[in-house]
């Protein structure tokens, strides 16, 4: 079926899609998604996307009542929207719906990766079942904002964790990570950080619960390399935070720029 190509096609992520020439089943979410939501014809264009830098036009096929398939053709040309660094968020979980916020808008702005942890004045508690239900609706929101905002690579979303497990984990997975760790009771400001010229390690923007860092975390991620920073003269919100640090990074340290 010809489509209009002014038109943005609708996109789905197949993580299996690496070839033209595929024909791939839907789930029942996405196929209840496709014909029920978007209510897409019999032969309508679609966009196919594996979350790993490849997108393939397609075209959408209702074998029966209970199946769609997807028909991979050609390879599409992405243009690139991720950051030129990546960039991390370890985010003290925030009460309520609070992090759905903040991976949306993150994952817009570009962000790589997220580190939910369980931090001593976090009033939510996480673990377990629980934990594991919360990590695949937040996965769930991220790649929603990765589909509408165009994203190249989907961002990931790790298991909730204490701090020093998530601190220990971004050292060990990238030994040269900047991480920058931020509290009002820091006496450099973001504006006179200058980071490393190498841009292959990621930046980790560490935000606090509502109530703060408690000292205790302050001097361990301070022992583990985390460079104590301030970021404004106000206090944000923590839901607000990481938006406004992963813009004022961008801009800072020009991570659009390719």
């Amino acid at each position: 079926m010809k489509h209009d190509k002014g038109k943005r096609l609708p996109r789905f992520l197949l993580e299996h899609c690496n070839s033209a020439g595929q024909v791939l089943d839907l789930s029942d979410d996405l196929m209840h998604y496709a014909s029920r939501v978007l209510r897409l014809r019999e032969g309508e264009a679609v966009r196919v996307w594996n979350g790993k830098g490849c997108e393939y036009h397609a075209t959408i096929h209702y074998a029966s009542k209970k199946l769609a398939q997807i028909h991979v053709s050609d390879q599409l040309a992405m243009r690139n929207t991720e950051l030129n660094r990546p960039l991390h968020v370890l985010q003290a979980l925030p009460e309520g719906d609070k992090m759905d916020w903040v991976l949306e808008k993150c994952t817009e702005l570009g962000v790589a990766g997220f580190h939910p942890v369980q931090a001593q004045r976090s009033v939510v508690k996480l673990e377990g079942e629980r934990a594991a239900k919360r990590q695949a609706h937040w996965e769930r929101v991220v790649l929603a904002a990765s589909l509408q905002s165009e994203r190249e690579q989907l961002a990931m979303v790790e298991p909730v964790r204490s701090v020093f497990d998530a601190l220990e984990y971004v050292a060990q997975t990238w030994p040269s990570a900047h991480v920058l760790w931020f509290t009002p009771q820091a006496e450099r400001g973001l504006r006179n950080w200058t980071p490393q010229a190498n841009a292959e390690e990621p930046l980790v923007i560490c935000v606090g619960p509502e109530g703060g860092w408690s000292p205790e975390e302050t001097d361990t991620a301070t022992q583990l390399g985390a460079l104590p920073l301030n970021f404004s003269r106000r206090v944000l919100r923590t839901e607000t935070f990481a938006v406004a640090c992963t813009a004022q990074l961008t801009a800072l340290l020009n991570l659009e720029a390719h």
